[in-house]
């Protein structure tokens, strides 16, 4: 693959349109596990507000979901360390097409857990406050 091509493949990837219409790999490699990306991607859109328990997860998986998109960046830069096999062959268009789908599969992950609302502490005291108010009403509806 020339420097043409490596540059058409990532201005692909690091365009702000690249996932709009892109299809999802269905599965990615991330830290030498496979992930079900497209199921991933419609569950977590499933999810309106995350939980305080599972935020550090959340933040967690989006650490993990941005390094593993640099690594391959970096891959399609021609960075020789970021070979999964460690070699140091430079790659070709096939490899450098698979990894643009997989980068654009991981943006889109990684939108889908931006997109998930996380509850601030206003919004909770007026959860709370609603929660007061309506037993208080059902107590003064069951005296009467």
């Amino acid at each position: 693959m020339d420097e043409s091509e490596r540059e058409a493949v990532l201005d692909r990837v690091t365009s702000r349109s690249a996932t709009v219409g892109a299809s999802v790999p269905d599965t990615v490699t991330i830290d030498g596990a496979a992930v079900d990306l497209s199921e991933f991607i419609v569950e977590t859109r499933a999810i309106e507000t995350v939980p305080p328990e599972v935020d550090r997860k959340v933040s967690s998986v989006k650490a993990t979901l941005r390094a593993e998109r640099e690594r391959r960046i970096d891959r399609l830069r021609g960075d020789p360390r970021d070979a999964d096999d460690g070699s140091d062959a430079p790659i070709d268009r096939g490899t450098a097409e698979a990894l643009a789908d997989e980068i654009v599969g991981i943006d889109r992950a990684m939108n889908a857990l931006e997109t998930i609302r996380h509850p601030d502490f206003a919004d909770e005291h007026r959860a709370a406050t609603l929660e007061g108010h309506e037993r208080w009403l059902s107590f003064v509806d069951a005296v009467q």
